[in-house]
């Protein structure tokens, strides 16, 4: 496994487990975050530590579970792009829900520099620039 990937797979455990402190030590200060839900997605996102802060609280009060799972990862030097599902149960109504997700997701020196969910993994590698035989 590539150190971008197991950063990645990293990124997601700690979503899982709502640890925002460990998730801020894997992306970078200047952070471009663009889940497929939150107040902020219609306006570009999320931006730096403290958009990520913001996203993750709207996230605590919407979802009691939020799991990103990779099951295809790979790595295209800059970025990777990973797809798999993505378990939330809501908070207040108990639904849950495992839908399809894709991710691309920009590294430049070690860190997480954009974090941008897809419905699809074909949508994540359309935007990655990935073509398919």
């Amino acid at each position: 496994m590539s150190d971008n990937i197991a950063l990645v797979r990293k990124s997601f455990e700690a979503i899982s487990t709502w640890d925002i402190d460990d998730l801020l030590t894997l992306y970078h200060p200047e952070v471009e975050f663009l889940p497929l839900t939150g107040t902020r997605v219609e306006t570009g996102g999320y931006r730096g530590h403290d958009g990520v802060r913001a996203y993750v609280a709207e996230a605590r009060d919407l979802w009691d579970v939020l799991e990103p799972d990779g099951n295809h990862y790979e790595d295209l030097g800059d970025r990777v792009v990973v797809g798999g599902t993505c378990r939330v149960r809501g908070r207040a109504s108990g639904a849950e829900s495992v839908p399809a997700c894709g991710w691309v997701i920009g590294l430049r020196d070690g860190l997480i520099v954009s974090h941008r969910a897809c419905s699809t993994l074909e949508e994540a590698e359309k935007l990655a620039g990935v073509q398919r035989a």
